[in-house]
């Protein structure tokens, strides 16, 4: 067995009949990949009403997935849980990225959480916390093997695509022997490793590129000379079309790549008096750790944050603060 809690969660799962399977706020390629592919793998189990919900769209570059088109957008202040006997949570570590609400209230159900997150928040009797893993859809393909149920072409491919994007398709140090080897497994499996990398990375939206050369027009090297930051403003942001996956690309392709820094910062005000922030490490150094100072979350090499109630100037000048004293 590859966990000890596997059986039991296969156990309150049969015990469902109407399950509610979460996509994390801005979900990226891991958190998409891993609901789709519990959906999949549900089906096996049981006869089960099955829903995915999201609070925020999902991107279009992983339509290509089965099961994308049945996510619903929902709004979770409004969202009535009550009918499901279970929730699963895969892929985040607290209930701000389950929910993209900051005073989110969970709901009184049974809940499931499945995550790699170093930084995991979310305290739940059923849960299966692996952290340091390269994904969870690395987690959830040793969960499967426990569950001896097979791993098909469909879900293959939403497991793949999960570990081809966190780990920058196999570039970042959560890469380990057995993470390519799971890889190898889902090619032989049908998953379509370049087919997953060219939808992924090498289809970007014009509006989406176009803000990119923004994010690298405004640069700057920090003056301690170990970190780049950018900070885009609401007005810039609306004018590109409000890009919705654009600022993590934008640090995953660019923020972390600078010679002679140890890490990058992009800051985007999506709203008025709220910044979001991406962190992207350089040569092994913990951002984490600077996101954690700031509420957020995330791995050594990519973390998030996000800060409300600030000024634009305010927000990105306490964010600076903090960088810089990790920076030393």
């Amino acid at each position: 067995m590859n966990y000890e809690q596997s059986a039991k969660i296969l156990e309150e799962i049969k015990k469902a009949n109407k399950i509610l399977i979460n996509c994390h706020y801005k979900p990226d390629p891991d958190g998409i990949g891993s609901a789709l592919a519990l959906a999949l793998e549900f089906k096996k189990i049981g006869n089960f009403e099955i829903t995915l919900i999201c609070p925020s769209f999902p991107p279009k570059a992983l339509n290509f997935l089965e099961g994308f088109k049945e996510i619903k957008t929902v709004e979770y202040h409004n969202f009535d849980f009550s009918g499901y006997d279970l929730w699963v949570i895969s892929d985040a570590a607290n209930w701000w990225q389950v929910s993209g609400i900051s005073d989110f209230e969970p709901p009184e159900i049974c809940t499931l959480n499945i995550d790699h997150h170093e930084t995991n928040e979310i305290n739940l009797p059923d849960a299966i916390i692996q952290k340091g893993l390269s994904s969870t859809c690395e987690l959830l393909y040793g969960l499967f093997e426990d569950w001896r149920l097979g791993i098909d072409k469909k879900i293959a491919e939403a497991l793949l695509a999960g570990i081809i994007g966190d780990t920058g398709v196999f570039r970042y140090t959560n890469v380990t022997s057995k993470t390519l080897e799971i890889a190898r497994k889902l090619m032989e499996a049908g998953a379509d490793k370049n087919m997953i990398t060219f939808r992924t990375y090498e289809s970007i939206p014009f509006d989406e590129m176009k803000f990119w050369g923004k994010v690298l027009d405004t640069m700057q090297k920090d003056d301690s000379g170990n970190f780049v930051w950018t900070a885009i403003n609401l007005a810039d942001y609306e004018s590109y079309g409000r890009p919705a996956d654009a600022k993590s690309s934008a640090a995953s392709n660019f923020a972390g790549v600078v010679d002679n820094t140890d890490f990058g910062v992009i800051m985007v005000e999506e709203k008025r008096n709220f910044l979001t922030i991406s962190f992207r490490s350089r040569g092994g150094f913990d951002v984490a750790k600077i996101a954690q100072e700031l509420g957020g979350g995330g791995h050594k090499e990519a973390a998030g944050a996000r800060i409300l109630g600030m000024s634009f100037t305010e927000a990105v000048n306490k964010v600076l603060e903090i960088c810089r004293k990790y920076a030393k």
